[in-house]
């Protein structure tokens, strides 16, 4: 499930390129800026940026010997274009200023459309605004990216699951949650919450199989047992279930 991270920002590639005529004509410096990010294959995807720094044209694919000799990272760009706006946008939802968020992720977005870090704050925005089209729309996105079930990413992903939940998204729940089992098929964690989803779906037998499949992976986890017990009162009470 974990891997390095590869390498993602804006680049610059300066060129020489030769302006007038006869002999007034001269060598200028051409500068133009790119978003460079690196596939699993190890191959660099770039795509053009215009003067607004938002994508233009289409991407193509180059070495990574290519990227190093030819391009240059700018990461005052990189900054300021991409990880400020993350850190101002999770400040803002977590200040609840849904809307605020909202256009700070979306300022990525334009830039690196499958940025996993805003598109889960995205949606996470969206389930909080109840737009649900929209949150599902990037839970689609979302469920077919391996690198979004990354352990750096993992209370992200649990935090989205929790709000797909809570906002009685079920169905989307139990797959986003399978989709990460997938990934890391020894995590207690995510059996638990898959076996709250079928808690509140009240399909209470697969509820207590993968309750006590998190049990068999960790006998501490006092939550599965609270679960359990929850499951054997019979009739399920209202009262919600803590998240962990």
């Amino acid at each position: 499930m974990g891997q390095e991270t590869r390498i993602s920002g804006i680049f610059s590639c300066k060129t020489t390129i030769k302006v007038g005529f006869g002999t007034t004509k001269q060598a200028a410096l051409s500068e133009t800026y790119w978003f460079v990010k690196e596939l699993e294959t190890g191959r660099m995807q770039v795509q053009s940026l215009d003067m607004d720094f938002k994508r233009q044209g289409q991407p193509f694919e180059i070495s990574r010997e290519k990227l190093f000799e030819d391009y240059h990272l700018e990461p005052d760009l990189s900054y300021r274009l991409l990880s400020q706006p993350l850190l101002v946008g999770d400040h803002y939802r977590a200040t609840n200023k849904p809307a605020n968020a909202e256009q700070e992720y979306h300022k990525i977005r334009r830039i690196d459309e499958d940025n996993i870090r805003a598109n889960f704050g995205l949606g996470l925005v969206y389930l909080a605004l109840d737009k649900t089209d929209k949150a599902t729309y990037i839970f689609d996105r979302l469920v077919r990216l391996e690198e979004a079930f990354e352990p750096r990413h993992k209370h992200l992903f649990n935090e989205f699951g929790i709000s797909l939940r809570k906002k009685r998204l079920f169905d989307e729940a139990h797959k986003y949650y399978s989709r990460a089992r997938e990934l890391s098929p020894d995590d207690d964690h995510l059996l638990l919450n898959i076996a709250r989803v079928y808690f509140e779906q009240n399909r209470l037998p697969e509820a207590e199989a993968a309750a006590r499949e998190a049990l068999a992976l960790n006998p501490d986890l006092a939550e599965a047992r609270r679960l359990l017990t929850r499951i054997w009162d019979g009739p399920r009470r209202e009262e919600p279930l803590p998240d962990i």
